[in-house]
């Protein structure tokens, strides 16, 4: 039993020797595709030194690093390194490169004479400068340039992978203390990481409907695996989430002199990459939390909590959000601008203009979650379809519309007419202005076979003076001072097959 524990222990460390990135422990993920990433472990230390690679999407000023309180950092430099990278062979030159000593027959062009061939293996290759030391099965060492080699004709099937130099940006990481491995922290905001919501709308009766929520993640940042996710619902500050981190790339932010004016740009500030030690009594020693718990507000942020999931770098992945019951009414409504605008026109139309009504769906938010906006596809009973459109933000509780289609069976009719005009009504300086007095009807006519209720909004420029059937104006001001702009609002309830008439008259001042 010793042995075996030795030799998971073996294995252990092993395995942490060879670890050169930290694991992520959790990320939160904006709708701006940026997100947060804390990654927490233990890395080996080697010659005095931790090297990690440098996260490529960092956002400006938010990459720091915390140490457990028993040995904080000492420096941290940011610099280009090679390192070797599996690659997939694509050339000759590759194949070799991946297939070192193994059992081979090249065929090559020598500087002069025929094509030549021999058997062999290739012992030595730089990558470089395209030599490579060839032993044949003859005994003797050939020394040639890769670039004579056309063909390689292997015994055994070619491994299809060889190891690339690649240059890539890298951190040198150095503890204060002398140690065999460093616990670490790691939080940095990055870009390349985005989730969209969408929404699905069943209705189940006139008054009940079925919303089911699901978030389509898009991976292009980070490999996740069994990772903490969280999607915010919000709009938090990021003044800087457009723009990478100094550290990231390997020229001066500084723009420079010119005589005596400094060219200040936004890479001539410091990275706030940073070493911080804990002295306090938290017994990791690493920078404190502050993450809102599973279904809960934090601040003016709402956070879907996904639990853990893996979802591979340069991957997508959808994942239900929650599904649950809302209530609902049909809703219709119709908007008649302001087609006479007597004060620029001096004019008013002889014809009756007709006008669409809008059929609507108005969701009142009775779940325990917000609503963020997102898309929303709308189906009835049946499973047809009847609509997609935007469903704004809706806080629990409040109420919103979603937009089903043109109502074809309610039709709607606008007609103004002059009803009396005054001259030299009103002087304001040496301006003398006319009035005139105008009357305008609106018919709305319901050919359903249900009673519905019609929400008709008419805008217009002048002084609203009257109207029936309990219409709501509101005044605004205008460009136009001498006349405010109005709006006038009725609810109107229509029976089957019915129809109603709305009326009212305003007045409008204009230079005959």
């Amino acid at each position: 039993m010793k042995q075996q524990l030795f030799i998971l222990f073996a294995f252990a460390v092993l395995f942490a020797s060879a670890q050169t990135t930290l694991p992520i422990k959790k990320i939160t993920v904006f709708k701006n595709a940026t997100a947060m990433v804390v990654k927490e472990g233990s890395l080996p230390v080697t010659n005095g030194a931790v090297k990690l690679p440098i996260p490529e999407q960092t956002r400006f000023g938010t990459f720091f690093i915390g140490a457990s309180k028993d040995n904080a950092v000492k420096s941290m430099v940011f610099k280009n390194d090679t390192l070797k990278k599996k690659a997939t062979a694509s050339s000759v030159w590759q194949y070799i490169a991946g297939n070192l000593n193994k059992q081979v027959t090249i065929y090559y062009t020598p500087t002069q004479g025929i094509d030549k061939s021999v058997t062999g293996k290739v012992t030595a290759y730089d990558l470089y400068n395209g030599m490579l030391k060839f032993a044949t099965d003859a005994g003797k060492n050939i020394v040639m340039h890769v670039g004579s080699v056309y063909e390689a004709d292997f015994k055994e099937d070619p491994s299809s992978f060889y190891l690339a130099d690649s240059i890539k940006r890298m951190l040198i990481l150095k503890p204060e203390k002398a140690a065999d491995n460093i616990s670490l922290q790691q939080i940095n905001m990055t870009g390349g990481i985005n989730w969209i919501p969408s929404y699905y709308l069943r209705l189940k009766d006139d008054k009940t409907a079925r919303l089911e929520m699901k978030a389509l993640v898009e991976n292009y940042a980070e490999d996740l695996k069994e990772t903490e996710t969280e999607l915010v619902v919000g709009s938090p500050q990021m003044i800087y989430s457009g723009k990478a981190d100094p550290m990231t790339y390997d020229y001066i932010s500084v723009a420079g002199y010119d005589n005596n004016i400094v060219g200040r740009t936004m890479g001539i500030m410091q990275s706030n990459a940073g070493a911080f030690k804990y002295v306090d009594g938290n017994a990791e020693g690493y920078f404190e939390e502050s993450f809102a718990t599973e279904g809960e507000k934090t601040g003016d942020m709402y956070i879907y909590k996904l639990g853990k999931i893996t979802l591979p770098e340069n991957a997508k992945g959808s994942f239900p959000i929650f599904a649950s019951t809302i209530e609902y009414k049909d809703k219709y409504e119709g908007t008649i601008g302001d087609v006479t605008n007597y004060y620029n026109t001096r004019y008013v139309p002889a014809e009756e203009k007709t006008f669409d009504i809008f059929h609507s769906l108005e969701i009142k938010n009775v779940s325990t979650v917000p609503l963020t906006t997102a898309s929303v596809m709308v189906v009835n009973d049946k499973e047809q379809f009847i609509a997609q459109d935007e469903l704004k933000y809706t806080p629990v509780g409040s109420s919103n519309n979603i937009r089903l289609s043109k109502a074809i069976d309610i039709l709607m009719k606008n007609a103004e007419e002059e009803k009396t005009r005054e001259d030299n009504a009103k002087k304001i300086g040496k301006v003398n202005y006319s009035k005139v007095v105008l009357k305008g009807t609106v018919n709305v006519d319901n050919y359903q076979s249900k009673e519905v209720t019609v929400t008709v909004t008419k805008s217009l420029t002048g002084t609203v003076l009257s109207q029936n059937s309990d219409g709501k104006v509101t005044k605004k001001n205008s460009y136009n001072y001498i006349n405010p702009a109005s709006e006038i609002k009725w609810e109107v309830k229509l029976g089957a097959n019915d129809k109603k008439v709305l009326s009212y008259e305003y007045e409008v001042y204009f230079i005959p």
